[in-house]
């Protein structure tokens, strides 16, 4: 999480980032700045997680800020007096602390920002979810794979397909029987002609249907290493910037 302490007084400012790590060590503290211009032109040129704000401001009341800079991230305002506390809540406030902060209300504040990020991601991957779904309701998958076998061509059902395999500016469809066949397609355009449900890219040389995978192992440098079957002729590894979509779509 990353943390932006709006506050005039040192003292105040150090104590605050102090107690700050004794709640959570994984906190960083991206800044301390103390007015309303040196705010301003931090949130234009930044993006931070939290900002824990007093209201009294070495140039002004902190409330200018709101009026020169549209503020998304959430705030949790800290001051000697509450007599501001209805406006703060009209502006991106979660919480309102009165000094000396005391470190089981700060708790109890960073508590509530963690469950609001929470309900957020949950809310955007449910709203994810159904797009997919009407996405997929909508889109007709491919049913079958016309191949070229000897002389002649045979047909495949997506159903019997255990993963399709990029080699040497090829592209392969392994069946579950372990044939392998040549077909005219990359797998950027078999990702668009397959079920999502049923099929993932995990790097830029394979797409593996769900009912391939024998065994799932970590492997160094935030990768995992998979046990295909048929057995690939290669190893097999999700990449890290697959890896992420690759455990949604096992946990689905």
């Amino acid at each position: 999480m990353k943390v932006l302490i709006v506050e005039d007084e040192k003292i105040a400012a150090k104590r605050l980032t102090r107690l700050l790590h004794e709640i959570d060590r994984e906190i960083i503290i991206e800044n301390t700045i103390g007015s309303v211009l040196e705010v301003v032109n931090f949130l234009e040129q930044s993006r931070i997680d939290l900002i824990f704000m007093d209201i009294q401001l070495s140039d002004g009341i902190c409330f200018e800020v709101f009026e020169q800079v549209t503020v998304d991230t959430p705030v949790i305002f800290i001051t000697a007096y509450d007599e501001y506390m209805q406006k703060a809540f009209k502006v991106n406030s979660i919480d309102y602390l009165l000094k000396p902060i005391d470190k089981e209300e700060l708790s109890v504040s960073i508590d509530q920002y963690n469950r609001l990020i929470a309900n957020r991601r949950r809310a955007e991957d449910g709203l994810q979810d159904l797009i997919r779904l009407l996405n997929a309701e909508r889109k007709s998958f491919k049913k079958r794979f016309l191949v070229r076998k000897g002389k002649g061509f045979v047909s495949i059902d997506v159903s019997r397909v255990a993963y399709f395999q990029s080699e040497h500016k090829l592209t392969y469809l392994m069946g579950d029987d372990g044939k392998r066949f040549v077909i005219d397609y990359t797998l950027d355009t078999l990702m668009d002609m397959l079920d999502p449900d049923e099929y993932c890219k995990i790097n830029r040389n394979f797409i593996i249907g769900s009912s391939s995978i024998v065994k799932m192992e970590p492997y160094f440098n935030n990768r995992m290493l998979l046990t295909l079957e048929p057995p690939a002729i290669r190893e097999v590894l999700v990449s890290r910037s697959h890896l992420v979509a690759f455990r949604k779509w096992m946990d689905r």
